[in-house]
């Protein structure tokens, strides 16, 4: 995959991003983060390892020592430094690492997936009954199942950082458009309620899906 970046394509200008092949890391873990994945196998560390060195590129751009670590709690999301917020993601080609000020953008969720069809099998675990009437309708039902699993995450992630509640995916009802989708809550979570709605983007390219949102101070 050629080094064309997908999330700034995506974003809002005030948040930075960084992406990377994690078959290609340029730079390592810092001695704290390497805790976080020992003993595990060999495509995972190098997943983790892009993400972090994305999160700390980014960061940097935004001011933030390029030494600082990004640990994880026991949730396993990132902590980020104080006055910070981000979202990570990656997948076996591609990474990538959103951030932004905390004065400037409430939260941000980005997700990557492979751009192959959604099993089948999951389908119904994934799509509320009207997503799937509207995919049974559709050109690349498979493709665009897995947008809408993508987007969810990509929410979800936005969601969890203010909520710290996890939602299942029938939770939120998506809707797509034109490299656009909004996320409708179907129940309260927290300071959000039933109704209310995420919007994000989405692109499919060089063999992924991306998918982002962000929630401005508004």
């Amino acid at each position: 995959m050629g080094r064309r970046m997908l999330f700034g394509h995506l974003l809002d200008p005030n948040v930075v991003t960084e992406e990377m092949d994690p078959r290609s890391i340029e730079g390592g873990l810092l001695e704290p983060e390497e805790q976080a994945v020992a003993g595990a196998v060999a495509g995972r560390i190098d997943q983790f390892t892009a993400g972090r060195v994305c999160a700390r590129r980014a960061l940097a751009r935004l001011g933030v020592d390029a030494q600082t670590p990004i640990l994880q709690g026991e949730d396993r999301v990132p902590i980020w430094p104080e006055g910070f917020i981000g979202s990570i993601t990656h997948t076996d080609a591609w990474c990538a690492a959103a951030v932004a000020r905390a004065s400037e953008v409430r939260a941000v969720g980005i997700d990557l997936e492979p751009a192959t069809p959604l099993k089948e099998s999951v389908v119904t675990r994934i799509c509320t009954p009207a997503e799937r009437q509207w995919l049974s309708e559709a050109s690349e039902p498979g493709l665009l199942a897995k947008v809408i699993f993508s987007a969810k995450e990509a929410v979800y992630k936005c969601q969890y950082s203010l909520t710290r509640e996890f939602l299942g995916f029938h939770a939120l009802a998506l809707h797509l458009g034109d490299g656009l989708f909004d996320a409708v809550f179907q129940q309260d979570v927290a300071d959000f309620r039933q109704g209310d709605g995420i919007s994000g983007r989405y692109i499919i390219e060089n063999g992924v899906v991306a998918t982002a949102c962000a929630l401005d101070l508004g």
